[in-house]
C-alpha cells in the first residue's frame, strides 16, 4: 500500500510547506558499480555508488564530482596518504587498507574528499586507542662502516669517498594500522651536500632475499649538511610502496655515494638512527 506524506504537515522557514532543492545531488543511486582499479588520483564512476577497489596502487587524492556520497571496498593492502583537503582520513594519518576493508566517503567539492565511516574487516578501530606511537631504531653499519660514539651517543660512520651504507629493522607490530612517518637523524663532521639514495624493504616468510617482498626508494639526491650540525629527514617515501602485514620484517638503508663528485661534505657524516611514527 503506498503512503502519502502531506507537505502541509511539514514545517519550513517560510511557513508555506513549500520545500525547494536548490541544487540535486549527485550519487546516492544505492547501486553497485563497476569495479575500480587501483591508481594515483583514485577515479570514482559514476555508474553507482559502493565500488569494489582492486590492485595495490597507493594513491593521495581521488578525482571525484562534489557532493557525492559513496562506499569503497578495498580487495587488497595499498595505502592512502592524508591530506587535510584532498584525502582527509580519520585520525589525519595514512591508513594501510586490508582484504574486505569497507570505507564511506564524501565529496566536500570537486576533488576533496573526506572519509566519514572506516571498517576494518579484522573487526579493530582504523585509529588506535591511545593515538599515535614512536619508537626509535638505533643504526647498524654495513661490512665497510664503523659504529662509534659520537657526541651525543653512538651513530654509523658513513666515510666519504666511499659507498657506505647505515641500516635500521623493524618488525610490524600486532597495534599497527598505519604508518604515519619514518625519520632519519644525520650529522655532519663538514659542511656540504651529502649525497644519497634511500631503500625500504618488507619482507615475510617464504620471501626471496634479494627479490621477495615489497621495496620502494627515494631517488638518489643531495642533501644539505652543516658542519656538527643535526639534520632530521623525512624519509617516509621510503616505505609508501611498502605492505605492512603483522609481523613482517621492514628495514631501510641510507646509502651515501660519497665517491660521487655530487658529494661535497669531503668528511664523515654520521646515521644516528630512525624514528618510527604509526598508529
Amino acid at each position: 500500500m503506498a503512503s502519502t506524506l502531506k507537505v502541509t504537515e511539514i514545517t519550513t522557514p517560510d511557513g508555506t510547506g513549500n520545500i525547494t532543492v536548490s541544487r540535486p545531488l549527485t550519487g546516492g543511486t544505492g547501486v553497485k558499480g563497476g569495479d575500480i582499479a587501483s591508481a594515483s588520483p583514485l577515479v570514482i564512476d559514476t555508474d553507482g555508488d559502493y565500488f569494489d577497489v582492486t590492485g595495490t596502487t597507493n594513491f593521495a587524492a581521488m578525482t571525484v564530482a562534489a557532493d557525492r556520497q559513496f562506499t569503497l571496498q578495498f580487495d587488497g593492502a595499498l595505502t592512502m596518504t592524508h591530506h587535510a583537503t584532498n584525502l582527509d582520513l580519520p585520525g589525519e594519518a595514512n591508513i594501510t587498507t586490508a582484504a574486505g576493508d569497507v570505507a564511506v566517503f564524501q565529496s566536500t567539492g570537486a576533488n576533496t574528499v573526506q572519509c566519514i565511516a572506516y571498517t576494518k574487516a579484522d573487526g579493530t578501530g582504523v585509529v588506535s586507542a591511545g593515538g599515535n606511537k614512536t619508537i626509535w631504531l638505533p643504526s647498524e653499519p654495513d661490512a665497510g662502516s664503523l659504529h662509534s660514539a659520537q657526541v651525543p651517543g653512538g651513530s654509523v660512520l658513513l666515510l666519504d669517498a666511499a659507498t657506505r651504507n647505515a641500516y635500521g629493522s623493524w618488525v610490524v607490530p600486532d597495534d599497527f594500522t598505519s604508518l604515519t612517518s619514518i625519520k632519519v637523524y644525520t650529522m655532519s663532521r663538514a659542511t656540504g651536500n651529502a649525497y644519497m639514495l634511500i631503500k625500504g624493504f618488507g619482507r615475510n616468510t617464504g620471501d626471496d632475499r634479494n627479490t621477495g617482498g615489497t621495496a620502494d626508494t627515494i631517488a638518489v639526491t643531495t642533501y644539505a649538511m652543516l658542519d656538527e650540525e643535526f639534520l632530521i629527514i623525512d624519509i617516509t617515501a621510503a616505505w609508501n610502496g611498502l605492505t605492512f602485514n603483522a609481523n613482517e620484517l621492514m628495514l631501510i638503508e641510507v646509502e651515501r655515494q660519497a665517491s660521487d663528485a655530487n658529494d661535497t661534505v669531503n668528511d664523515i657524516v654520521c646515521i644516528y638512527g630512525f624514528e618510527i611514527v604509526y598508529s
